[in-house]
């Protein structure tokens, strides 16, 4: 995606210097900034641009540049959190663009662009070919305002768009407009390519019913044989695939059955089998792969989902892919953006023929689906407005009660850390407990949740745990990550090298960081270790309201 946006960028730059009407002074800084683009410095390009609107502040086409090149960075990065804030401001400049000034073909263009090349969850792909299509017709009414070239690539993005949105007669006719245009270029012959897959007749064959049974590991090993004897044969793979999910060998599932998709793309039992073997991948929760690809689990949830929007494509009356597809849709987090998808394919199995199992599963589903909507508005509450009485109602109904911690079970000396996390975000927030002694030195990390344990540098949520434990005994106290609730730790007064404390001041301190509100909170409490019991209580803020440490001292 980067490179051809980059290509794009010099058209519109030209076009930018082909205009009248504007000075100098900003095109000097389009130039500069479309410079540093090339040689890859998108960060510079943006600040340059931002310079540009500090002296411009009310013209259209530096938003749209700031706009695009802050869309590029969001292709640059690893980062999935970065990215999508990246595209978010992205798309504040491109609209501010539009606001300013709504028949500026670039500012559509940027717009139009950004909207098709970004992935479809993001909801940006209609209002992107309205801006393409707006541009075309601007160029049909005054062909002296936009540039052939510009409309060129208009043409070619609005195929791009109209193919996502499975529009496919309208893609072959943007994508003609390309090749009647500019025949026998680069662009044309691209766009000749994309018509001819279009338009060339789909192979359909209609796949044995795979056996609905339950496989044991000798069916595996007999399976695995006759594969190899026959390794293209897609009924054999999807039976692999099956034995391999039925045994719980989910990364051998995988490959097998994407084989056995490729071999035959309208075998609907092999996405079945995939999806399932995805949500078993994607359920393990977070773990040390995360440390080399922190979007790991983020893009099993965009793959599980587009293999369920393939699966229905192909069979839209199947009950049961329905099922699974609205399941997965409100189970996925809120970026990939099937929540109302997944609600109406739901309804659909409710209203169905289908079996009363499915029907049953459909209703917890739905209930589910509600559940999580309920939850964004009060997100929205203490978010959008958090100085209100809303607000604070808001933290109450999602606010645990106290429980009290049975001592007995654990023998003396140890200090107990009870907490209660009093916040319900769309995901569960990171989260960390861990001990320095009174001059602030580390001590020891009770407890990190799985992504910022196995992620250590890679991806610094909670800032201050990362500061103090340098990541030390990250990987031995790493663990799922916990939400809104009452939550109790143990410390045993060892440090991270396993050494016994001495008696002293120590600090027990616990933070916390949601995502994608931004909340976060940090807070300690005091605790004497010697030879008395004694404890301390800290109440303050919303998201950690409540914090009891206690030392139970040896009795003597």
């Amino acid at each position: 995606m980067l490179k051809q946006i980059r290509s794009f960028v010099i058209v519109i730059a030209l076009f930018f210097v082909w205009q009248i009407g504007f000075t100098q002074t900003l095109d000097d800084f389009i130039s500069k900034a479309e410079n540093l683009n090339q040689t890859g410095d998108v960060e510079g390009a943006s600040k340059v641009m931002e310079e540009a609107i500090q002296k411009f502040p009310e013209n259209s086409t530096a938003y749209s540049y700031l706009g695009l090149y802050r869309g590029m960075q969001a292709g640059q990065t690893q980062n999935f959190m970065e990215a999508g804030q990246l595209v978010g401001i992205s798309f504040d400049m491109l609209n501010k663009a539009v606001e300013l000034d709504p028949n500026n073909p670039i500012a559509r263009f940027n717009r139009g662009l950004m909207g098709v090349k970004v992935p479809p969850f993001m909801g940006k792909l209609d209002e992107g070919i309205q801006d393409l299509e707006i541009l075309v017709k601007m160029h049909k009414e005054n062909p002296g305002k936009v540039s052939p070239d510009l409309v060129v690539q208009a043409y070619d993005f609005l195929g791009e768009g109209y193919q996502k949105k499975n529009e496919e007669e309208k893609a072959i006719a943007a994508w003609k407009n390309v090749v009647t245009l500019t025949p026998g270029t680069d662009l044309a012959k691209n766009a000749e390519q994309k018509i001819s897959e279009l338009t060339q007749p789909k192979k359909v064959e209609k796949i044995e019913k795979i056996e609905q049974k339950k496989y044991t590991q000798q069916d595996v090993q007999q399976l695995e044989q006759k594969a190899k004897a026959d390794p293209d044969n897609p009924v054999l793979l999807t039976q692999l695939g099956k034995a391999y999910n039925d045994t719980q060998q989910y990364e051998k599932a995988e490959p097998v059955l994407k084989k056995a998709i490729k071999k035959d793309s309208t075998n609907v039992d092999a996405y079945k089998f995939l999806i399932e073997t995805l949500g078993q991948l994607a359920g393990k929760g977070y773990d040390k792969r995360i440390y080399e690809d922190t979007d790991l689990r983020s893009m099993l949830a965009f793959e599980v989902t587009e293999y369920a929007e393939k699966a229905v494509k192909i069979a839209p009356e199947d009950p049961e892919l329905r099922l699974l597809r609205g399941s997965i849709g409100v189970m996925m987090p809120f970026f990939v953006g099937k929540l109302e998808q997944g609600i109406a394919d739901l309804n659909f199995v409710t209203e169905s023929d289908a079996s009363k199992e499915l029907k049953a599963e459909a209703l917890y589903w739905l209930g589910y689906a509600y559940q999580k909507k309920g939850t964004t508005y009060w997100i929205k509450v203490v978010t959008d407005y958090s100085k209100t009485e809303a607000s604070q109602l808001a933290f109450q109904s999602m606010r645990p009660d106290i429980k009290h911690f049975d001592h007995a079970k654990y023998q003396a000396p140890f200090l107990s850390i009870d907490f209660v996390l009093g916040f319900r975000d769309e995901l569960p927030p990171q989260t960390a407990v861990w001990i320095e002694d009174k001059d602030g030195k580390f001590v020891k990390t009770v407890y990190v949740s799985g992504f910022s344990g196995f992620a250590k540098e890679k991806q610094v949520n909670l800032s201050d745990w990362a500061d103090a434990s340098k990541f030390s005994d990250a990987d031995v106290v790493t663990a799922a990550s916990i939400d809104v609730g009452h939550h109790i730790y143990v410390w045993d007064l060892k440090n991270y090298k396993g050494n016994q404390v001495e008696a002293g001041d120590f600090v027990v301190k616990v933070e916390v960081a949601y995502w994608p509100s931004m909340e976060y909170q940090s807070t300690s409490a005091n605790i004497k270790i010697g030879k008395q019991t004694s404890k301390v209580v800290v109440e303050e803020g919303n998201l950690i309201p409540y914090l009891e440490v206690r030392y139970y001292a040896i009795v003597q």
